[in-house]
């Protein structure tokens, strides 16, 4: 470690931060399935989180070896890199979407419930129901 403080006085060089890298995990994850969706969305939206912000570091330590060593394999890397950053940008707001989606669909599929009715009759029996003569066709 003392060299590598006496390599970063020669080179004029600031130390990187450590990061261990560790994704946060929501304390509280249950096995009931209505909390699993919960749970779900906020595990897969903190690692994308984790992703962009690690990721951004990342960039700029990316960027800073491409201004120094000038090499134009370190410029496409880092092209690309930001292009995957982008990527799991639009995922995030796509994973924000997705999860709107299904709440609107399980509330609307537990609104519109559907009993099916069976008339078990001839057309002229069910054209008597209609207009009211219920008495002559339902059997007591």
């Amino acid at each position: 470690m003392k060299n590598m403080n006496e390599l970063n006085k020669l080179f004029n060089l600031n130390p990187m931060e450590e990061n261990t890298g560790e994704l946060i995990v929501p304390e509280n994850l249950n096995a009931n399935k209505e909390l699993d969706k919960e749970d779900d969305y906020q595990l897969a939206r903190q690692t994308m989180r984790t992703v962009l912000m690690t990721g951004g570091s990342t960039l700029t330590d990316l960027l800073e070896l491409s201004k120094n060593s000038e090499h134009p394999r370190t410029y496409e890397v880092a092209g690309q890199f930001m292009k995957t950053l982008s990527d799991v940008s639009k995922d995030l707001l796509g994973l924000q979407k997705q999860v709107k989606e299904l709440d609107t669909e399980e509330s609307v599929n537990k609104i519109n419930t559907q009993n099916n009715v069976v008339f078990a009759g001839s057309t002229n029996e069910l054209m008597k129901f209609l207009n009211g003569n219920k008495n002559d066709i339902i059997d007591q």
